[in-house]
């Protein structure tokens, strides 16, 4: 029976001791109240667990704290203290450390896109980013800090991650959120992503056409030729800016046409220097608004066209337009303003009295159709002009 009770007080002491702090050392003393394990030596080491960089990442599922000395994860394959915390292994090595995470930017949504933005990281060597919560599979940026997402979805929240790293590893992913904006209609503002600029937009008939004058580019002096370099350039009337920023730029048909050439025979225009799902219409297209503002327009005429759908396209009032600006009643919305036009090699005319807007659609090799408002009549003029004038611009919808 003694035996008995000897072998059950062994078990509960032992028991005891399993769920008890412990303490490793050479003095005797009792292990520090907030150690579960207290090591203590004069002339020794802890040593952790140790590994090579493959079985560090062969770990499945590591806890958040883990420890282990990775021999060959530190600058030039040292070896390095490695720890893992939220989701990252961290490195601590006699030489550099991981980068901390990177903090969120200001997004710039779209209506089908997202610039993605993030800070830059002091000591980062670089930046990854993904759409999902994988550093392996991210994307690398190299040292960039913006990416831009199109394909997406109007009026959706989206979710996604970068990450910072350097020559000793990866931070923990920042993530990021954005929604795009709002569904597009007609009647809603389009912003050129190429510039930032907003353009309004209005719906005559079935067709969706910018409500002002396309101003994207950079201005040259008029006595120099728009030239096909991959530069997108425009002239401002009197070679100021602020013309442009109320009249829109004024463009050479080639340079409009971005160097494409879109004949009688297409109806379709072409997109030219208009932004991504516009494009510039053609002779046809602009037929057929006029039609549906003035059925009496016949538009085989090359003159005057129609009663009044010119007054139904201008500005009304005489803020932009020189007086009487006659028949002007902007009932379609297009708001048409008188620009003016720049000759090749230096010149401007038709300030406030006449707006002129090219056409896709060329009458000749040298020569494209366009369609010309007058202050002082409400009807339309149509006719074809050199392509080396400077004319303005109203771009439609795909």
């Amino acid at each position: 029976m003694k035996k008995v009770f000897f072998l059950i007080a062994i078990v509960l002491l032992n028991s005891s001791l399993l769920f008890s702090q412990v303490a490793v050392n050479t003095d005797g003393n009792l292990p520090n109240n907030s150690a579960m394990l207290d090591v203590k030596s004069t002339n020794k080491g802890f040593l952790m667990p140790r590994m090579t960089g493959a079985g560090l990442n062969a770990i499945s599922n590591p806890a958040d704290g883990l420890v282990i000395y990775c021999t060959d994860c530190g600058p030039g394959g040292l070896g390095s203290v490695s720890m893992f915390m939220a989701g990252a292994w961290y490195t601590l090595s006699a030489k550099c450390i991981n980068p901390l995470s990177p903090v969120a930017g200001i997004h710039v949504p779209y209506t089908l896109q997202i610039v993605w933005n993030w800070n830059t990281v002091t000591g980062a060597t670089g930046y990854k980013w993904n759409t999902t919560n994988d550093y392996g599979t991210a994307t690398d940026m190299s040292t960039s800090t913006s990416t831009t997402e199109i394909g997406l979805t109007c009026n959706t929240p989206y979710t996604r991650y970068a990450w910072a790293y350097n020559g000793c590893g990866y931070s923990t992913p920042v993530t990021l959120t954005q929604s795009t904006l709002s569904c597009w209609n007609c009647g809603n503002p389009v912003i050129d992503i190429r510039d930032g600029q907003s353009y309004n937009t209005v719906l005559i008939g079935t067709q969706c056409w910018f409500a002002q004058n396309l101003n994207v580019g950079i201005r040259i002096n008029s006595s120099i030729d728009q030239a096909d370099n991959n530069i997108i350039e425009k002239n401002c009337y009197s070679e100021s800016d602020a013309n442009c920023a109320i009249y829109g730029g004024l463009y050479q048909w080639n340079e409009l046409m971005n160097y494409t050439t879109s004949s009688s025979s297409n109806p379709s225009g072409r997109q030219g220097i208009c932004p991504s799902g516009w494009h510039v219409p053609s002779d046809p297209e602009i037929c057929q608004m006029e039609i549906w503002l003035d059925a009496m327009v016949d538009c085989d005429y090359s003159s005057w066209l129609g009663t009044d759908a010119g007054g139904k396209l201008k500005e009304t009032g005489t803020i932009h337009w020189l007086s009487p600006n006659t028949g002007a009643t902007n009932s379609s919305g297009f708001t048409d303003l008188p620009g003016g036009y720049s000759i090749k090699y230096g010149g401007f005319y038709g300030l406030t009295t006449g707006s002129y807007h090219w056409s896709a659609t060329e009458s000749s090799d040298t020569h494209s159709w366009f369609r010309y408002l007058h202050y002082q009549h409400a009807n339309i003029y149509r006719s074809y002009y050199p392509k080396t004038y400077g004319y303005s611009s109203r771009c439609c919808k795909d």
